[in-house]
């Protein structure tokens, strides 16, 4: 199988020189979680930016800062297992496809999880459950979260109530929906070039307006999902798989015989085992 059989030829472009702005309304408009960045009038392929890119630089504004430069890319003739092998080894969840220069598409994860619940592997998913996991109280500040998420390493969160009990997931495509960018005035001082506190009795104070993302003052159980899928420790990996991308989820709670919380199964957990199955 070839990158062409399963990569999007229809991406989502930004071009560079641009901004910030630009990229958070074509994510929320065309429900994707990265853009690829074109030359200004081209497709050559420039970078790359995801909704972790704009969530961690909630300060810069313009793309060619806040964007991957030179991303690694694919071939649409390379193979499906030498894909697999990039993603797992560089630990990356897209990868722009490119003929040249020419950026013509973009193969994810969620396209791999798509061909692994077509193959029909009954094997178990017992084996690829993470029980070591980061999760959260439904009553945490949303406007926490991003750093909990990047603390913890993960992009999905299982949320809890006051009792211990599941009562949601939350996503960061969850949360990049209540985005807002503000304008801020800061208060800079023209004369100094020391990285100290301003010095308030300079009379060259310059008022800069300033971009920022900003979230709610929401409580997680306002903004994440509350009807949870969820899977047991012997469902196969092509059901767990079919459906991570029926429901356009990439990490699923697994719950014991008593329906209590085991651990989380994750899309880079099904590519590893398909990877050394098929």
């Amino acid at each position: 199988m070839k990158v062409k059989e399963i990569m999007q030829s229809e991406a989502t472009y930004a071009e560079v020189p641009g901004n910030r702005k630009e990229v958070i309304e074509l994510m929320q408009k065309q429900h994707v979680n990265a853009v690829l960045i074109v030359k200004k009038g081209t497709k050559e392929l420039a970078g790359i930016i995801s909704q972790a890119d704009l969530l961690l630089h909630p300060d810069e504004e313009q793309i060619a800062i806040i964007m991957k430069r030179d991303p690694l890319q694919i071939h649409p003739d390379g193979a499906i297992k030498e894909l697999i092998h990039l993603m797992v080894e560089k630990n990356l969840r897209r990868i722009p496809v490119t003929e040249g220069k020419k950026a013509v598409g973009i193969v994810t994860i969620d396209d791999v999880i798509k061909a692994i619940s077509r193959k029909n592997i009954k094997t178990p998913i017992k084996d690829l459950v993470n029980t070591k996991l980061c999760v959260i109280w439904d009553g945490t500040p949303i406007a926490a979260v991003p750093m909990i998420m990047h603390l913890g390493r993960t992009r999905t969160l299982p949320c809890i109530d006051e009792n211990g009990v599941l009562s949601g997931i939350l996503s960061e495509e969850d949360f990049m929906k209540e985005t807002k960018i503000i304008s801020e005035e800061i208060a800079s001082s023209m004369s100094s070039h020391s990285d100290k506190e301003w010095s308030w009795e300079t009379s060259d104070i310059l008022l800069i307006t300033k971009k920022k993302i900003k979230l709610p003052n929401k409580p997680v159980r306002e903004v994440m999902t509350k009807n949870v899928i969820t899977v047991n420790e012997f469902t196969s990996i092509s059901e767990c798989a079919n459906k991570m991308w029926k429901d356009s989820i990439d990490q699923i709670p697994v719950l014991d015989a008593k329906g209590d919380l085991l651990g989380m199964i994750e899309d880079e957990a099904l590519m590893n085992a398909f990877k050394d199955i098929d």
